[in-house]
Formats: C-alpha cells, sequence, structure tokens
C-alpha cells in the first residue's frame, strides 16, 4: 500500500512557479524549495523526479495562468489595437507594482538558459511564438477593421512588439527606474498609434 501524500501537488507548483521567479532555476537550491514549499525532499523528488522536473511543472503553470492572464485579452478573437495599447501600458506600470525585481518568469529564463532548452519542451520559444502570434492577429484584426495602415507588415510589427514586451520584463527584473519603462512603453505606443489611420 502507498504512502498517503500529505500535500497537495498544484499548491506545490504554484509555490515553486514563485521561487524560481524570484531566484531562478540555478539560484534555486532544493533546501530553498523543501523550506519554501514545507514539504520534505523525498516527497519532492518522488512527486517531480528532480528540479528540473519541479521547474517544468512551474514553466507550464505559468504558461497556463499568468500568460494566460496577462496576455488572454490580447489572444482574443476581437483583440485589436486598444488591446495592444492597455497591455503596454499595464506593463509600463509594473515597475511600481508586485512584478517589481521579479519580471516574467519565461523571460527570465530565457535570459537565464539562452538558447540551451534542458527540459526539452522548449517552453520558451513557444512563449515567444505564442506573444508574437497574439500581436499578429490583434494586428491584423485592426487592419481588417480599417484602422492599420495598408502598408504595416503585421508579422515584422507583430514581433517589434514582442520584443518590447520582453524588453520591458527585463527592465521589471532589473528593477529600472520607473521612468525609463513608462518612457520605453510611450514609445512603443507611439509607434503604434503611427501604424493607424
Amino acid at each position: 500500500m502507498g504512502r498517503k501524500k500529505n500535500y497537495d501537488r498544484a499548491k506545490l507548483i504554484e509555490g515553486a512557479m514563485e521561487i524560481f521567479r524570484d531566484h531562478g532555476f540555478a539560484g534555486t537550491t532544493s533546501q530553498m524549495l523543501v523550506d519554501g514549499l514545507g514539504v520534505n525532499r523525498f516527497s519532492l523528488y518522488a512527486e517531480f523526479g528532480n528540479k528540473q522536473g519541479l521547474f517544468d511543472a512551474a514553466l507550464e503553470h505559468y504558461n497556463n495562468v499568468v500568460v494566460e492572464r496577462n496576455f488572454g485579452p490580447l489572444e482574443s478573437h476581437e483583440a485589436g489595437i486598444e488591446e495592444i495599447r492597455r497591455l503596454l501600458e499595464f506593463f509600463a506600470s509594473a515597475s511600481k507594482g508586485p512584478a517589481s525585481g521579479r519580471g516574467c518568469l519565461l523571460c527570465n529564463t530565457a535570459v537565464e538558459f539562452g538558447p540551451t532548452d534542458p527540459s526539452g519542451s522548449q517552453f520558451v520559444q513557444h512563449y515567444f511564438k505564442r506573444l508574437s502570434k497574439a500581436f499578429n492577429k490583434a494586428l491584423a484584426n485592426a487592419k481588417s477593421d480599417g484602422k492599420l495602415r495598408d502598408s504595416v507588415a503585421l508579422k515584422e510589427e507583430a514581433d517589434f512588439f514582442t520584443s518590447a514586451t520582453l524588453g520591458l520584463f527585463v527592465m521589471i527584473r532589473a528593477k529600472a527606474p520607473a521612468k525609463i519603462i513608462e518612457n520605453a512603453a510611450k514609445m512603443a505606443i507611439q509607434h503604434l498609434e503611427g501604424l493607424c489611420i
């Protein structure tokens, strides 16, 4: 008869997501996870195999919950210029909120690992594609609604807004002065407005 679990898997993943977001993969020790999650090492390894397994679960959870919450409006079928503007304004203000010094777990992971993906799951590459696709769709909607100039290159602009957003995340993580982050978002919004009719 198996040993009864005295922990909630979903809560472990949620807690680990926050720890990894604060400290990164390399900066998070097994002891930090044990202490922060209130579960013994045996249980962690029995549930997730190793630290990488828990990290992968945290990345997946972050993508399904946090990215969905932040980018869901941009991914809606009706999204357009206003959703892009609101998103940039939201991240401009994030430098003064709870994300300051933390940034985005997936963006932090891209910076930490570069092109290497120890999991083999391509979380970061899927994230980049997801963002670019969302911006592309919103811009395409605006174009079909007659709100965007015909000459606008949708894919190129979507990639620009993806990189601008990721740049904001890096600055938020690094606790760049709020004014710099606000100015960067403001210029991205001005660029967006310049694409409109």
